[in-house]
């Protein structure tokens, strides 16, 4: 059975931000919560388990800076009866974009590039790009032309690269991609990050950078 975690995360906030304190635990009834309101939570992820709908969850609740409800349920490893616990590592898809985006942020803040620097400063593969022209959807051959000016990382925060998203993106990066092994997941076993976000910037763009958004693996780049 492929392996499948689910991972649920309640956040309650109350005119307080704590992202400058560390959270402690508490009791619920410190934080006007009802304990027995909050096994409905318990019930719930338990069904979810129960009918095969996902192997495990996390589920957490805090308030004011603390912790009121922190649980796991299920398993790690369905099939070695492994339980999951609370420190488990989740795959979490395009939640790892927020992430990113804001470590870029750090790093700019302290001066290590500019937002409007090229990205091929960094990646040289997006050297001179060129952006779709024509594309035969029989045979997924396709033309290209010289971009109006390069990819910048501002380009990657906003989505607006020209870059597209495989599977899930236009028929012509569906098919481009595909046609290069690039998936939606970017890396595989055969390949490494690295690897693949060199190919992409082989490849062609969606329309030419600045020119309007796509949703696309922008954030895979500037990771």
């Amino acid at each position: 059975m492929i392996k499948f975690l689910c991972s649920f995360m309640i956040l309650v906030t109350c005119q307080a931000s704590f992202s400058q304190q560390k959270l402690i635990e508490a009791a619920p009834e410190t934080e006007k919560f009802s304990a027995e309101r909050l096994q409905r939570i318990d019930h719930m992820i338990k069904e979810y388990i129960d009918d095969g709908k996902m192997n495990g969850a996390t589920t957490l609740i805090a308030k004011d800076g603390k912790i009121i409800y922190y649980r796991a349920f299920g398993y790690d490893d369905r099939e070695n009866k492994k339980p999951l616990k609370r420190d488990a590592i989740f795959r979490i898809a395009s939640q790892t974009k927020a992430i990113t985006s804001v470590a870029v942020m750090m790093l700019y803040e302290e001066g290590k590039f500019l937002l409007d620097e090229p990205v091929s400063k960094y990646i040289h593969s997006f050297k001179n790009p060129q952006v779709l022209d024509k594309f035969n959807p029989k045979d997924t051959t396709y033309t290209t032309v010289p971009t109006k000016r390069e990819i910048t990382i501002r380009d990657l925060l906003t989505h607006t690269s020209g870059i597209g998203y495989a599977q899930i993106g236009s028929p012509e990066s569906n098919a481009i991609y595909a046609k290069n092994n690039i998936t939606m997941g970017i890396g595989g076993p055969r390949k490494s990050l690295a690897e693949d976000i060199q190919l992409l910037g082989s490849l062609p763009l969606m329309h030419n950078p600045g020119e309007k958004f796509t949703y696309g693996l922008n954030t895979d780049v500037l990771g």
